[in-house]
């Protein structure tokens, strides 16, 4: 009795079908489980540049504030300045009547309020 080794070839094709087709499979559970992953830590970095987001739109907020304190500030310094002028000819005709001769030396109002205002050294 002789075998016919023809059905054995369709075994193995049919036997190597199913191998590609399982490991396809576990391929794309594999894709898919990456997938998933990636997108949960996307999230977690969207949650977290939201929380900074927020704290940013706060110290906006605050930034806003101090200037618009810091505006109102400045725009008393041409009084102070004219004060400052007024009080140094005051003085030195002061140092006129008392000392006789020496008088203070002249000084820029707007140069000695720069000196005074926090962060004047910047430029």
């Amino acid at each position: 009795m002789t075998r016919d080794s023809s059905p054995v070839l369709p075994r193995l094709a049919v036997l190597a079908v199913a191998v590609v087709a399982g490991l396809a499979f576990l391929y794309m559970v594999k894709l898919m489980h990456d997938m998933s992953a990636n997108v949960a830590l996307m999230a977690g970095e969207m949650a977290s540049m939201s929380a900074d987001m927020g704290r940013m739109r706060q110290d906006m907020t605050s930034l806003a504030r101090d200037v618009s304190a810091m505006s109102q500030q400045v725009a008393t310094l041409p009084a102070i300045a004219e004060d400052m002028g007024r009080m140094r000819i005051g003085m030195e005709r002061l140092s006129g009547i008392v000392g006789g001769g020496d008088q203070i030396p002249a000084v820029n109002p707007m140069g000695v309020i720069q000196q005074m205002i926090p962060g004047s050294d910047r430029r």
